[in-house]
């Protein structure tokens, strides 16, 4: 058996494991092969540990030798390693034999004297292969990481929403309390409105980490049916105004007074309620929020701008990746409404769930200190199909 030789390259990689008992067989592969690591043996018999300590992706075999062929050679091969690509040579080639030599596993079988182009061309192949091999073990193991990873991530979800609930139903129940309270002194009812203020917080974040693990896990239920738009824009409007009344800001609305529209209209004020707390928290105190409303068949659009800090070109790249904060943590607040206030970088990704789901469109336009604008667009009636068969079904009956 003769030592392992490791030509100078670039592609160490390549390893060739060569079985001839002819010594200018082996000689005439290791200067061949130049750019691989090859290893020579001169019989069949001598493979099995080389297996093991060389570790071939290919093996070139003679298909007679003294103690143990080339057919053999295959079968301990494919045996030891399904994957490693087997090339047969022979000077004394049957059909039978190439046949047989195929069937167990061979790449080729290329009779000698053989052609050094026919050589190359089948190395080049059983490589190929190889490469192709490689490549999809590293794409299994990519989506078997990214599988764990996405199981993590669900697992904190559905644990964070859970915990929460706990004690959040024992904070509501002391609020609800205090509330009843009639002769409270103003500091009772100034902590019972401060805590009001972060339950309110705090369920709008379990009840966001619910539709991301509902978003993640499997499509979003969107229900179907009749509701205003122009009304749901108005009385959102109203209630950010209030949540956001200390920033002083301006808001602007413009729009028909009535829309009427078929689909979900707890989805639809989901959406603008992160797009108008995401309004208020970059917008400094003063600064102006416009809310348009459009319609034109069979959609409708809710665009909302701001004049806050906006967003560089990068960032808006990833605005709707989960976890993603435009603000920098030395800002982090924990608020739906201070200045830059800090939250789990949820909100954006669960718009673009909510809207993908209802069969919208959403984009975002921004400019860093002139601010940004999100407009989405959204089906007037999202009515199924096959509901409006059976309609129509009732209707001529």
């Amino acid at each position: 058996m003769e030592d392992a030789v490791a030509a100078p390259s670039v592609e160490l990689n390549r390893r060739v494991l060569v079985v001839d008992d002819e010594a200018e067989i082996r000689l005439f592969f290791k200067n061949f092969l130049s750019d691989c690591q090859v290893c020579t043996a001169a019989d069949g018999s001598e493979v099995a540990p080389l297996l093991v300590s060389f570790r071939p992706h290919l093996v070139i075999t003679d298909l007679r030798m003294p103690r143990q062929g080339g057919l053999a050679v295959i079968e301990l091969v494919k045996a030891h390693d399904p994957s490693i690509e087997v090339l047969m040579i022979t000077g004394y080639g049957r059909i039978e034999e190439a046949v047989e030599a195929m069937k167990l596993g061979a790449s080729d079988f290329i009779p000698k004297p053989f052609d050094v182009g026919q050589m190359h061309l089948a190395i080049e192949k059983c490589f190929g292969r190889v490469r192709l091999r490689q490549q999809n073990t590293a794409l299994q193991q990519a989506n078997r990481e990214l599988q764990r990873l996405t199981e993590l991530k669900e697992k904190f979800l559905r644990m964070t929403s859970h915990e929460l609930r706990g004690p959040l139903t024992i904070l509501q129940g002391y609020c609800d309390l205090l509330a009843v309270m009639a002769d409270s002194p103003a500091d009772v009812r100034e902590a019972r409105a401060a805590m009001q203020a972060a339950i309110s917080n705090l369920t709008t974040i379990v009840q966001n980490l619910t539709l991301l693990m509902t978003a993640t896990t499997d499509r979003l239920p969107i229900s179907c049916q009749p509701f205003d738009v122009a009304v749901l824009v108005r009385t959102t409007l109203e209630e950010i105004k209030v949540h956001a009344r200390h920033r002083q800001h301006q808001y602007h609305l413009a729009g028909p007074e009535h829309l009427p529209a078929v689909g979900d209209a707890l989805r639809v004020t989901q959406v603008l309620r992160e797009l108008l707390f995401n309004a208020v928290k970059f917008t400094p105190d003063h600064g102006n929020i416009h809310v348009r409303l459009t319609s034109g068949e069979p959609y409708f659009t809710i665009e909302v701008e701001d004049n806050g800090i906006g967003m560089a070109a990068h960032e808006v790249a990833v605005a709707f990746e989960s976890f993603y904060e435009v603000a920098s943590s030395q800002y982090h607040s924990t608020s739906r409404t201070n200045f830059k206030g800090g939250g789990l970088g949820i909100g954006l990704t669960l718009v673009r769930d909510v809207v993908t789901a209802y069969g919208g469109r959403v984009s975002i336009v921004s400019e860093p200190g002139k601010g940004t604008t999100v407009t989405v667009r959204l089906p007037r009636d999202r009515t199924p199909v096959a509901d409006l068969n059976l309609d129509q079904t009732e209707k001529t009956a």
